[in-house]
């Protein structure tokens, strides 16, 4: 039999397929999720450090009472003494009109020049008066000028009492009446009347507190991440440098504008300064001023190590320029060289601006643009520094 042939087919060995190659993931320049789980991790920190918590929701509302109490330039119930040399009936009318001004207290009358200077110097009289002897009566003022600005308004207190009294004797003595005299100036005041200081300086507080406390609490809280170690998040996750420091910021904001809220509540119960103007022009001119103070902390974080010199720095860079150059006591164009300038650009005086027109004046958006447009301005570049100083890796 002859052999039959078989077909032996090739072996054919499989071969694994290669996976396509995944495609790479798109990095996203800014989360928002990424951020928000910062801001509900600081919020989270928050609610269990009672400390910090406390100083968020209620250190403005104590400082809103010792600074709007404590700062007054008021000139009631000053003292005062009179040296009469002359000791006349015209003299005498003169001390018994000044006796009777609510704005200064009399004290028993001085004995000489020695005895002025020496209660002067002791603090025990703000203004004295001299009357000289003589066929005419002269006389003369001695002010306490330690406070420059308390002088002024005193000076400005005597002289109008002078003037009063001059125009009294000139109608009874001559026969002159004021309408009927070459020259008559009638001084009248705007917006407050009584020249009283709480509605002069509880506007101005305001803005003085939204400023430092926001800024101190933002400061140490990225300030304590670096004392703490867990800053180390920053360094090895995807998270950016615009995400961690927005994510931080925007607890300190919404509890920023929480104590703006109480802060305008205290000033309309408890201080007696009604809100005349537009209630909305002033919170908005709050959120974007209190973005600025909380950037601000953000900015003192980036280069200091330790919280110390976080709060050391933040308080140099907010209490100073909004107390001497943003017109908390002195009108910014009363100010000169340097101090004009940083006046003109510190965000503090242009919500100063807000804060006194709405609150004094009823002014609303249309008379307080030029106030916003800083501010606007300010935002984005305090937030720009600090995005750009704050370092990715330590070295």
């Amino acid at each position: 039999a002859g052999a039959r042939g078989v077909a032996v087919a090739p072996s054919v060995t499989a071969t694994p397929a290669v996976p396509a190659a995944a495609p790479r993931a798109r990095r996203v320049p800014f989360s928002l999720g990424r951020a928000w789980s910062y801001a509900r991790r600081e919020t989270l920190e928050l609610k269990r450090d009672p400390m910090r918590a406390t100083m968020a929701l209620l250190g403005t509302a104590l400082l809103m009472f010792v600074f709007g109490y404590g700062i007054s330039l008021d000139v009631e119930n000053l003292s005062y003494a009179v040296l009469d040399r002359d000791r006349t009936g015209l003299s005498q009318n003169y001390a018994l009109n000044l006796s009777g001004s609510r704005y200064f207290v009399e004290r028993p009358p001085l004995l000489d020049d020695r005895d002025l200077d020496r209660r002067m110097r002791a603090g025990q009289l703000a203004l004295a008066i001299e009357i000289a002897r003589g066929h005419s009566v002269q006389i003369g003022a001695w002010v306490d000028g330690a406070m420059p600005v308390r002088a002024e308004t005193v000076r400005g207190c005597v002289q109008g009492m002078h003037q009063g009294w001059l125009l009294e004797q000139a109608k009874h003595r001559l026969g002159q009446d004021a309408a009927t005299s070459p020259a008559t100036i009638a001084t009248r005041f705007r917006y407050n009347p009584d020249v009283r200081s709480l509605p002069a300086m509880v506007p101005a507080v305001i803005p003085m507190l939204l400023l430092m406390i926001p800024a101190m609490l933002t400061a140490l809280a990225v300030v304590r991440e670096k004392e703490l170690g867990s800053i180390i998040n920053l360094y090895v996750t995807p998270v950016t440098r615009s995400e961690f420091l927005l994510g931080k910021q925007l607890p300190y904001i919404l509890l920023a504008m929480l104590n703006f809220a109480l802060l305008t509540l205290l000033a309309v119960t408890v201080f007696g300064v009604p809100v005349k103007g537009s209630l909305l022009a002033l919170t908005a001119g709050a959120l974007l001023f209190v973005t600025f103070s909380t950037g601000f902390g953000l900015f003192a974080s980036t280069f200091t190590r330790s919280q110390i010199a976080a709060l050391f720095v933040t308080i140099i860079g907010t209490i100073i320029p909004a107390v001497q150059f943003a017109g908390m006591l002195n009108p910014v164009s009363s100010l000169e060289g340097v101090g004009h300038v940083i006046g003109q650009v510190y965000p503090a005086a242009h919500f100063l601006t807000i804060t006194r027109g709405v609150f004094n004046k009823a002014l609303g958006f249309a008379s307080l643009d030029a106030a916003f447009w800083p501010l606007a301005l300010a935002v984005p570049v305090i937030l720009t520094l600090s995005i750009l100083l704050l370092k990715k890796q330590e070295r």
